[in-house]
């Protein structure tokens, strides 16, 4: 292909993205934020998720094969069961902050950028992110047998797409795994690693997720 050839090819593109360009869907402001986040505090007593493992359950059903609807879904973020609001504004106020927040991370994902997750820092700054990564396996295990083979390929290849989360998340459950702490640079690689790998996890199960989603409803 010629020089020329390639400049219009590139502007072609360029005018393609200029055209298509889809802003991602707004996340959450701090109230927004302060909210859901003091409001899932607080019924911690009955199960509910905090926000780094919330994020990671999202995350995981976001870029799903198989689709999980929002009945299905939305009460595991709670415990269990659905809470009884204490009004109406309130329902709408943490119905909408979730909603909202999904569709932030689907349009950056979407978009093959990179999402940063919600994670809690240590007093020093640093980030464990097993938490992150025990609500991603939850999120897998709604349709686990579509990520099978994923998971298959993470445990026998360092380089698989899963192997940070199973790695974060194994450290987690160290009665089950027998896994030792890992150190806190191969930390922040694995955690570098696992932010950069979501784009391609939700871009490899693309096809199978939008032939899925004829018969399913995420909302």
């Amino acid at each position: 292909m010629s020089d020329k050839e390639n400049d219009t090819e590139s502007m072609l593109k360029a005018l393609d993205d200029f055209l298509n360009h889809k802003e991602s869907s707004p996340k959450l402001s701090n109230q927004q934020l302060d909210a859901l986040e003091h409001y899932l505090d607080s019924h911690a007593a009955q199960n509910a998720m905090h926000m780094e493992v919330l994020d990671g359950f999202l995350c995981a059903l976001i870029t799903s094969p198989s689709p999980v609807n929002a009945e299905e879904y939305l009460p595991v973020i709670f415990g269990g069961k659905m809470p009884e609001f204490k009004s109406q504004e309130e329902s709408d106020q943490i119905m909408g902050a979730l909603a909202q927040h999904w569709e932030h991370i689907d349009s950056v994902l979407k978009r093959n950028d990179e999402y940063y997750p919600f994670l809690y820092a240590d007093p020093d700054g640093k980030c464990s992110a097993n938490e992150w990564a025990y609500g991603f396996i939850l999120g897998m295990d709604m349709r686990r047998d579509s990520w099978k083979e994923m998971v298959e390929t993470g445990k026998q290849d360092q380089d698989g797409l899963l192997t940070p989360v199973l790695t974060l998340y194994s450290e987690y459950i160290p009665e089950i795994s027998g896994c030792q702490p890992i150190p806190a640079e191969e930390r922040e690689e694995l955690v570098t690693k696992m932010i950069s790998n979501l784009p391609r996890i939700y871009e490899h199960f693309e096809e199978a997720r939008e032939k899925n989603r004829q018969t399913s409803s995420l909302h």
